[in-house]
């Protein structure tokens, strides 16, 4: 007979780790401590834990690119306790942005009876439209751990670590036009808590564990498996039900088979003007988005009478079970949806199989069919990871990041005869920034986009319309935004990013103190007049400026050298979000290295001078600046 276990230590690896997720991470630690072989990395860095306690936790959504990175996971945990913060930046119009701009006029002399008027009168804000820094919302550091945070068309919305939602601005701009005042929690109908916050006790069926704001609604899924919907930020949520989809909440029994699973929903998402979930063997369901009649005030459930459901993402893999031939076929040519975006007029999915689709939606949100997306597949047969909104989607390809929007899957759909293989459409870019880069995701606002790097940095591209500040890159008044490496129109004023910020990206940055640097650097006041003919070169030729701005990058990052003790440094982005012509970002914020001085000389720069990649020489008497990471080789010729 065999020598049977007579220790914990002497149980196989893949035994422990089903062991885990039922501790907390006190006791995980606890555990992890009393031997020696418990603290090797396999164990006390197991990324499956780390994964399943962080986001179990605080709410935080799955990232699928670093879910096998447990040192990332645990540093998060640990972090997110006491250090999540919200910044947005963009346009503020329907105070979407959350945080206001009051300006107090210089205290003058009055009259008695002037006092005794001005005492009298309200408080009058000076509002500012846009918003070209981030700049961290008001009202929320009482609001606990932030899980997630996404932005809507004219909206911004925060789920906390309790699975309560906040929100502020309005969920649709053309109807509604006064703002929400201030952040505050999205209701629940009579009957239940009115938010998470409120509830004397854990209640499944409104403690939200997965969201998505549309661009005019936002959408949710409950603990226990129950779809809400908002249509309006001061109007209690609605109960989505269908006429013809059974939806089950959640098994008390935790079991996850197929069987058991059937009919829960695993995800939703609220697009353009579409509402839509992922509905275990069933696939994704499509509605349009509810709302209460006139009169009908009092209802807490809409049963959905019309809805559509995306042709061949019913399959599911069943373990031990034999498939039928039609089954077998399925999972050969699609596979298991693994992510999907809901876009203006298009549904694009990826599979477990490396393959991506997509549907084109018709009258009543009917897909007749789905093509193949050839040109993306993965012949390595691993998982895609598809992200996007509105007209614009991403497609994570191994190491690649490969970005297009509608006008290539038009093209596509109409090419089914004549293409198939989609060999000769053109519109797939490859931004040299995103690729290699370890990148996690992006967000797509209407004409800029953000990109999450792992290492807790964000990345920004696109165009700025009105110069609205949606890139977070500076504005225009202050040369903040030209020095970053933006260009300005002189009549419409929408910026846009020089070729040059496309080769290595242009970071987002949250410590104000950069920018009150660069505007002394691009403004010459260390030695104005020896930096003149250089200053008046950099704001007349955009080559200049983008090599100029591509080494006052380099020059930034000598800031980020201090990464504390836990290797994250003083900013550390979890999360970013993009929508309309605003963007967001959930951010882990280390007070005290926020504070530290760096080690860095900042002080009395002068505008720097270089030698061009053509050769030409910056004028100037001062001595030649190099370049602190190497002279990039710009890659200008790649579509933006």
């Amino acid at each position: 007979m065999a020598d049977k276990a007579s220790s914990l230590t002497d149980l196989p690896l893949d035994i422990l780790v089903l062991v885990f997720p039922y501790l907390d991470a006190k006791s995980f630690l606890a555990l992890c401590s009393t031997c020696k072989a418990f603290q090797q990395p396999s164990i006390r860095l197991d990324p499956a834990y780390w994964s399943f306690a962080t986001r179990s936790t605080f709410r935080i959504p799955n990232q699928p690119v670093v879910q096998h990175d447990g040192v990332r996971w645990q540093k998060m945990f640990r972090r997110l306790l006491t250090q999540s913060h919200v910044f947005t930046w963009g346009s503020n119009t329907h105070n979407r942005l959350g945080h206001s701009y009051e300006e107090r006029a210089q205290p003058r002399q009055h009259s008695a009876m002037s006092r005794t008027l001005l005492r009298a009168r309200p408080a009058r804000r000076a509002f500012n439209a846009n918003c070209s820094f981030p700049t961290e919302m008001e009202d929320t550091r009482s609001l606990g751990v932030i899980a997630d945070m996404q932005c809507g068309g004219w909206s911004t919305t925060l789920l906390t670590a309790k699975g309560s939602l906040h929100t502020v601005g309005v969920l649709d701009g053309y109807r509604v036009l006064a703002a929400s005042e201030r952040l505050q929690p999205l209701r629940f109908p009579e009957g239940y808590p009115s938010s998470a916050n409120d509830a004397q006790y854990l209640e499944p069926a409104i403690a939200i564990r997965q969201f998505s704001a549309g661009r005019s609604h936002i959408l949710a899924l409950s603990d226990s498996g129950k779809i809400w919907s908002w249509y309006h930020a001061k109007k209690p949520a609605l109960q989505v039900k269908f006429a013809d989809v059974e939806v089950k909440e959640l098994s008390l029994k935790g079991s996850s088979t197929p069987s058991a699973t059937y009919g829960q929903v695993a995800k939703v998402i609220a697009g353009w003007s579409r509402s839509s979930a992922l509905i275990h063997g069933i696939g994704i369901v499509v509605w349009d988005p509810v709302e209460r009649d006139h009169g009908d005030e009092g209802s807490d459930t809409m049963l959905v009478m019309e809805n559509t459901e995306v042709p061949k993402t019913i399959y599911q893999r069943i373990k031990g079970n034999r498939e039928s031939d039609e089954e077998r076929a399925l999972g050969e040519e699609v596979g298991v949806v693994q992510s999907y975006v809901m876009l203006e007029h298009f549904v694009v999915f990826a599979t477990d199989n490396g393959k991506v689709f997509c549907g084109k939606f018709g009258e009543k949100n009917k897909i007749e069919n789905i093509i193949e997306l050839r040109q993306l597949r993965n012949e390595k047969g691993a998982p895609l990871d598809v992200q996007g909104s509105f007209r614009s989607f991403a497609v994570f390809k191994n190491d690649d990041v490969i970005t297009t929007d509608q006008n290539y899957l038009e093209a596509c759909w109409n090419a089914q005869q004549t293409d198939p293989e989609q060999a000769d459409i053109q519109g797939l870019k490859k931004i040299p920034a995103l690729q290699h880069n370890d990148v996690i995701s992006v967000a797509f606002g209407d004409y800029h986009y953000l990109a999450l790097h792992s290492n807790g940095k964000i990345t920004s591209y696109g165009t700025e319309i009105g110069g609205c500040g949606a890139l977070g890159l500076g504005d225009q008044a202050s040369s903040t935004g030209q020095a970053r490496g933006i260009v300005y129109d002189r009549f419409s004023h929408n910026s846009q990013l020089v070729p040059h910020a496309y080769t290595h990206g242009r970071q987002v940055w949250f410590d104000a103190r950069k920018k009150d640097w660069i505007d002394h650097v691009v403004h010459g006041r260390t030695d104005p007049d020896e930096s003149r003919d250089r200053r008046s070169l950099f704001n007349t030729d955009h080559d200049v400026q983008g090599e100029v701005s591509e080494w006052l990058e380099q020059e930034s990052r000598g800031w980020d050298q201090d990464g504390g003790e836990d290797g994250l440094g003083a900013y550390f982005a979890l999360r970013v979000s993009a929508a309309g012509w605003h963007s967001g970002a959930l951010v882990l914020v280390n007070e005290e290295l926020a504070n530290k001085e760096p080690a860095y000389e900042r002080e009395n720069k002068p505008f720097p001078r270089l030698r061009l990649a053509d050769g030409t020489e910056m004028p100037g008497e001062k001595e030649f600046d190099e370049w602190r990471e190497g002279r990039p080789n710009f890659e200008l010729n790649t579509q933006t």
